[in-house]
């Protein structure tokens, strides 16, 4: 079974460019996507932060007179203020680094980015289950580098760790260092919470034993123009690089609410069991996963989300899970992603459904793993496969105008830095996809489309 971290660690964790119908560009994999309009309409404060210069008896109101805490600049913030970070390497080895619990409104956001021309770093280890927790809504982080402790852990020391839970150990404090998440908006068991319309846009979140990315209980997420790599290896609950579980209706709006574009997911795996499962085995390590939405959290029935969910020019290479997958998710598109050699660790598919309804799949390319799948099909009622290509690996569902062809990328590469998926001028990807839905932008913000049709996956040739 095809799972999240979530349902388990649940007491732990404290619009868009789609077109349907009418009618320059190598790059590497490097994620430089351009973000989508600022929310933020009417401006307020603005707060700086700087981890050298700063102190937090300053008012934080001027570059020159910044605070050291990235927390006290949000426990100042207000609705229609924003935050700038500055250089310095953020930490903390017990708790959250920013725990987000005030909101902004729909036309003054609360905005966390990265003072211009500077690259800030969070880093977490130890006692910290997440390194950024969001329960406010409308919440914008920006630019920010997250980086976890992967580097200083063993798989042995993991492994241990699982053990001691699994014989029944509550050392919670212990545990933490294994299973450290990136960035969490909401939480299970969160119902008076529920945060909503909160964007994570052009961050680079890698390295966490835990997730990289989670939405858990919540709505209106937004995952753009995001950089997110090996990340989930040493956490026990079964976790990926980006996830949306159970999201919560915070409307009767029944297009899309949640969003996942643009991104560069890769190295994402397991390697340790999801201790959920009985017995206790590999699972997830997904780039990205659309998670149960078809009932509330923690449920088996009950009210489902009424919204839809947009995945788009993703780029999602060598996860130990699947490239992109929905489980138990409906109302789901998947256009005009890339995925190759996926399924690493736990052999799912590239991109694919399980247990789903009122999916698409279309215009997407999946290059597998040498024996691996292209796409697998089960228990699913209106899925939709079609224009999409597929290269190396078994297909268990082909639509009509799917093809079998080497996608002939520009740089096939397991690096990030190296990789470029961009495509060749005699791809058969080039003007090979439908203008029936289509993503209106490629990865890199070029329109679609440029020539006689649609390109095929991530990048418009």
């Amino acid at each position: 079974m095809i799972y999240s971290m979530n349902l388990v660690r649940s007491f732990l964790l404290v619009v868009s460019g789609i077109v349907i119908a009418d009618g320059c560009k190598k790059s590497p994999a490097v994620n430089t996507a351009p973000p989508g309009p600022p929310p933020v309409i009417a401006a307020g404060k603005i707060y700086y932060v700087s981890d050298g210069s700063g102190s937090d008896a300053n008012n934080g109101l001027a570059a020159s007179t910044p605070l050291k805490k990235i927390s006290t600049a949000a426990d100042k913030a207000v609705e229609g203020d924003t935050v700038l970070i500055m250089n310095g390497v953020y930490v903390s080895t017990s708790g959250p680094l920013l725990n987000i619990t005030k909101s902004g409104t729909a036309n003054k956001y609360i905005t966390f980015k990265a003072y211009p021309g500077h690259n800030p770093k969070v880093f977490c280890s130890g006692n910290v289950w997440n390194a950024i927790v969001i329960n406010g809504s409308y919440i914008v982080l920006e630019g920010i580098e997250l980086e976890g402790n992967n580097a200083s852990i063993t798989n042995a020391d993991a492994l241990a760790s699982y053990n001691h839970k699994l014989a029944g150990g509550t050392d919670f404090n212990y545990y933490s260092q294994f299973n450290t998440n990136g960035i969490t908006i909401g939480g299970p068991n969160n119902e008076s919470k529920f945060p909503h319309h909160v964007i994570i846009r052009n961050c680079k979140v890698h390295d966490f034993p835990g997730g990289g990315i989670n939405s858990i209980q919540a709505d209106y997420t937004t995952v753009e123009g995001n950089t997110v790599y090996n990340n989930a290896w040493y956490m026990m609950y079964g976790g990926s690089g980006i996830s949306i579980l159970s999201p919560v209706s915070s409307d009767g709006v029944t297009t899309y609410r949640n969003i996942i574009r643009n991104n560069i997911c890769y190295n994402n795996k397991t390697t340790i069991p999801w201790i959920g499962l009985t017995p206790p085995k590999l699972s997830d390590g997904n780039g990205i996963i659309i998670d149960v939405n078809r009932y509330p959290y923690g449920q088996t029935s009950g009210q489902p989300y009424l919204g839809r969910t947009l995945v788009e020019n993703n780029i999602s290479f060598n996860n130990g899970g699947s490239g992109i997958h929905s489980y138990k998710a409906d109302h789901v598109d998947i256009i005009n992603n890339t995925a190759y050699h996926n399924g690493t660790v736990v052999g799912y598919a590239d991109i694919f459904s399980n247990n789903c309804a009122d999916v698409k799949i279309i215009n997407n390319i999946m290059y597998s793993a040498s024996g691996g799948k292209c796409n697998s099909n089960s228990n699913n009622t209106n899925v939709t496969y079609d224009y999409n290509i597929y290269f190396n690996g078994s297909v268990a569902v082909q639509g009509p105008h799917d093809k079998i062809a080497d996608p002939q990328f520009l740089n096939i590469s397991l690096n990030g830095l190296l990789a470029n998926f961009s495509l060749k001028s005699g791809s058969p990807a080039v003007d090979g996809g439908t203008q029936s839905i289509f993503s209106s932008k490629d990865i890199k913000g070029v329109v679609r489309p440029t020539g006689a049709g649609v390109d095929v996956g991530a990048y418009e040739k």
